[in-house]
């Protein structure tokens, strides 16, 4: 009678023992992973790196080498020092156009409309390099023109050239703009206006880049943004003076 206990407590240990060893394995309530039908794990397939987002404004762009320039660049044609200036050796305009980021350029550019009736100053250093700027827009007008409506010309080189044409014909007015703000004092308006310039060039350049060309402007529009650039820098400084 005094075995009879110990032997159940033996039994109920083994059918508890039973019941845990047939119970199937629990799925992790955790996992995001799916199970697949034969029973084993899968993990989703990763969306391919290639494929763009059809959100993208660049989703088509191509991704592989630029075409080889098939000629030269246009470039622009100033006459030599107009003014009759010889302001190229001024220290006062190497001073200011130290300035900038493109201080070679800047005297370059500054030193074709100076003469030496003019008192070299950051002001009129800056409505210097705006007037150069404009002549500079006016044969870029005139290049994009030509290349926008050449017969034969590839449409990817057309669509570029007239998101560049647009975008040129801008920058005339805001320089002219600008200048006005100055006449009246308002450095902070003109660098308003300057700043638009700037974005009016790297719409054109997102425009090339879009279409995938080597553009047969490149240098006049090398130029012609560094100019531009010039312009914000300088008046930028008179708004720190």
């Amino acid at each position: 009678m005094e075995i009879k206990p110990f032997i159940l407590l033996i039994s109920i240990f083994y059918l508890l023992h039973s019941s845990f060893s047939i119970r199937p394995e629990a799925s992790n309530a955790n996992s995001s992973t799916p199970e697949s039908p034969d029973g084993t794990s899968s993990t989703p397939e990763a969306p391919d790196a290639d494929d763009s987002s059809p959100e993208s404004p660049y989703a088509s762009l191509d991704k592989s080498p630029l075409p080889p320039a098939e000629a030269p660049s246009a470039t622009f044609s100033f006459a030599s020092n107009p003014a009759g200036n010889n302001s190229i050796t001024s220290p006062e305009l190497e001073k200011i156009c130290k300035t900038t980021q493109h201080p070679v350029e800047c005297v370059k550019y500054a030193a074709l409309f100076l003469n030496d009736s003019v008192k070299i100053e950051p002001l009129t250093v800056l409505t210097t390099t705006i007037r150069a700027s404009n002549e500079m827009t006016r044969q870029a007008i005139d290049t994009a023109t030509k290349l926008a409506n050449e017969s034969g010309a590839a449409d990817n080189l057309k669509t570029a050239m007239s998101t560049c044409l647009a975008n040129y014909q801008t920058i005339p007015d805001d320089n002219n703009l600008a200048v006005q703000a100055l006449d009246k004092q308002n450095p902070k308006e003109a660098s308003f206006k300057l700043s638009s310039t700037v974005t009016s060039m790297d719409t054109c350049f997102d425009g090339i880049s879009q279409m995938h060309i080597t553009s047969p402007m490149r240098d006049m529009e090398a130029e012609l943004q560094k100019l531009l650039s010039i312009n914000l820098q300088l008046v930028s400084g008179m708004l720190k003076s």
